[in-house]
């Protein structure tokens, strides 16, 4: 089964007013209108609706996702689980229902869209500064859960297809970088032909050594810095370089990562496990294969991290059930600092009461990498 991850724009509403105007003025004042506005606009949006299911009925190329999906999935010859990505507008929510009405009765293509997930907020062009400060990075947020990012569940990303022929243009480049990065197929289909275009995994390589080297800038960005100003002059070069490696996006004196920075960052944390920790502690924990299996496969995601975790005397420790494996960590901005870990429970025990500095601790640390 192939997972196609679909933008949803307005092109069915637009190809509908090709042939009728008997919406125009319904649409017309919808057409502008965020998606905050859905529940005061109903009345509007139940004729729209109705009109244009009964309109698409037995249109393959009511619109161009319509038609892409069916292209999809008659060129693989395959089940398709299809995820419907809307923009932050009445009319694209307003789309994907359509659309998820028109496949209700096919036995092959099963499309997904909840508007409480897949509604993606900021994601408009009338603001672009939002866009790019909320916009981008929910987006990107909500495909990696598509995909399995930061689950247990190996092989994200594995079998899933972009497929851009609807949505904002403004998205596309994001999209297909995402797609690249994470070797995915792009697929694209013209308006006004029945040509899919596929296009192959591209051959993409990450820079590890920048998100290592920076590591604390970054994870700064990724959190977003207040009075930017100020922390760059403390970090000039820092910042500096990673500016003009596109890294990072302002709106006045706030900055945070860029799109581009994120779908980076977010698939180095989706390939490995980050954390810090001394040299001392590292050396011992990676000849501990049960530890290091519990990294890799549980103690990395953090709610499970934190769910599994207990306060004993001044320390936090991850107890990993009916075993003898503990794992002492804190977390600092964002950076989860890993000092002690056992294989033994008496052993764990008796560390307890001892005490903990931690900003030796932190002094100390350096980034770690765990490839799951």
């Amino acid at each position: 089964m192939k997972k196609v991850i679909t933008t949803v724009g307005t092109s069915i509403f637009e190809n509908y007013l090709n042939e009728r105007n008997d919406i125009l003025t319904h649409y017309k004042a919808l057409k502008d209108k965020h998606h905050k506005d859905w529940d005061n606009q109903q009345d509007r949006i139940n004729i729209i609706r109705k009109s244009i299911i009964s309109w698409s009925k037995h249109r393959e190329s009511a619109s161009a996702e319509l038609k892409s999906l069916l292209k999809i999935q008659e060129y693989f010859k395959d089940d398709i689980d299809a995820y419907l990505l809307s923009t932050d507008s009445i009319t694209s929510r307003l789309a994907a229902e359509v659309l998820r009405e028109w496949f209700i009765d096919n036995k092959h293509i099963k499309i997904n869209f909840d508007p409480s997930n897949d509604v993606i907020s900021k994601l408009q062009v009338a603001n672009y500064d939002d866009l790019k400060s909320e916009g981008l990075p929910n987006l990107i947020n909500r495909i990696n859960l598509i995909a399995g990012v930061g689950t247990d569940s190996p092989g994200y990303f594995k079998d899933i297809i972009f497929n851009i022929s609807g949505g904002y243009k403004a998205v596309i480049p994001y999209l297909t970088i995402m797609a690249a990065v994470n070797a995915c197929q792009i697929a694209y289909i013209f308006e006004d032909t029945d040509t899919l275009i596929l296009i192959p995994p591209l051959p993409v390589r990450i820079d590890f050594d920048i998100f290592e080297i920076y590591s604390d800038q970054i994870a700064l960005l990724d959190k977003g810095i207040e009075n930017y100003k100020k922390v760059k002059e403390s970090n000039f070069q820092e910042f500096a370089l990673l500016e003009q490696k596109g890294m990072v996006e302002q709106v006045n004196n706030y900055a945070f990562l860029s799109p581009v920075g994120k779908i980076f960052y977010e698939k180095i944390k989706g390939q490995y496990f980050l954390f810090y920790a001394p040299d001392d502690v590292y050396h011992e924990l990676i000849k501990q294969d049960d530890i290091i299996r519990i990294l890799k496969t549980k103690f990395r995601d953090k709610n499970h991290r934190e769910s599994k975790t207990e306060k004993k005397g001044e320390h936090y420790v991850y107890d990993d059930g009916n075993n003898p494996n503990r794992i002492y960590y804190f977390e600092d901005h964002g950076r989860c600092y890993i000092y002690k870990t056992f294989q033994s429970e008496e052993d764990a025990r008796d560390f307890i009461e001892s005490s903990i500095d931690k900003n030796t601790i932190i002094k100390k640390s350096k980034l770690r990498r765990l490839e799951v």
